[in-house]
């Protein structure tokens, strides 16, 4: 059966990312605890019984499993295999970063080293990168097919989880070790509850998401022109000025220019920009 984001409406939608970043900005749980309760709900939203944040050194062949969920001992943490033995090896060699295979016999990975080794019939993966450098993978897979091939949109939900890894694993400094990232897994602070609850109010709102993905790419001033043109009707855009501009000025996410009819980033920015990036890879990858 798909996932929720492929059967819902918008609004549906909205509120199921909404729940997941609940779980993703929880206080006070360290990245790892928060990453096997997410594998805990997404096996199960996905239909697939397996899950694993990985590890890979290329030039070595090796690929080690850091994170893992599913049942009986087919994955076990911390066990190193070669990197020729995954179906990793060419996620990593896709150029989007991300593959999916729905049914591995009728895709032609019958007598695949990976297939031998591990019996997935079915599996979606995403890259996981640190300071821009390939870190490792975080998957989806089950022994059984899918009933329905996966949808673009559960593609895009995985690739913005893995999005989120890579956020957090880049909040450390230094160059990442097996013994260093492994470590801080377990001891990365999360947002305080203020942060969460005022980016959770400002994602919320479509035309508050509308003014702060017009920044994404943009550093300097942004006409409001733009996000008018894309306001449902002329209360939407006057909303935009005088509840929606001021409230995201008041939280530091905008700096906000009324007589010139421009805003740009506000101190805060950095605090909601990896969020509004998640949410950017999801809509892209489901347009796909």
């Amino acid at each position: 059966m798909p996932h929720t984001v492929c059967t819902g409406t918008q609004s549906g939608v909205l509120s199921y990312l909404k729940r997941l970043w609940d779980r993703l900005l929880a206080p006070d749980l360290d990245m790892a605890t928060k990453l096997e309760r997410e594998f805990a709900n997404e096996t199960d939203e996905l239909g697939l019984d397996y899950a694993f944040l990985s590890r890979i050194d290329r030039e070595a062949d090796r690929f080690t499993f850091e994170i893992v969920h599913g049942p009986g001992d087919r994955l076990e943490r911390s066990v190193s295999v070669p990197l020729a033995c995954t179906y990793c090896r060419k996620t990593i060699a896709d150029p989007g970063g991300t593959m999916a295979v729905s049914d591995a016999l009728a895709e032609g990975w019958d007598g695949d080293r990976a297939y031998e080794r591990f019996g997935f019939r079915s599996y979606v993966g995403t890259t996981v990168t640190v300071e821009g450098d390939l870190y490792g993978t975080l998957c989806f897979a089950d022994t059984a097919p899918r009933a329905e091939s996966i949808r673009s949109e559960e593609r895009a939900l995985v690739e913005m989880l893995g999005r989120w890894v890579t956020y957090e694993l880049n909040q450390w400094t230094g160059p990442p070790t097996d013994e260093t990232v492994s470590h801080n897994l377990g001891e990365h602070d999360s947002l305080r509850s203020p942060q969460i609850d005022s980016i959770m109010d400002a994602l919320a709102k479509r035309p508050r998401r509308l003014i702060l993905l017009a920044l994404l790419d943009d550093s300097v001033e942004t006409s409001l022109d733009g996000v008018e043109r894309v306001a449902d009707d002329s209360l939407s855009r006057v909303a935009l000025r005088h509840a929606h501009l001021p409230k995201l000025e008041q939280t530091g996410y905008v700096e906000w220019h009324p007589a010139a009819d421009r805003f740009s980033r506000g101190p805060n920015f950095r605090e909601i920009e990896p969020f509004l990036r998640l949410l950017r890879e999801y809509t892209v990858g489901c347009s796909r």
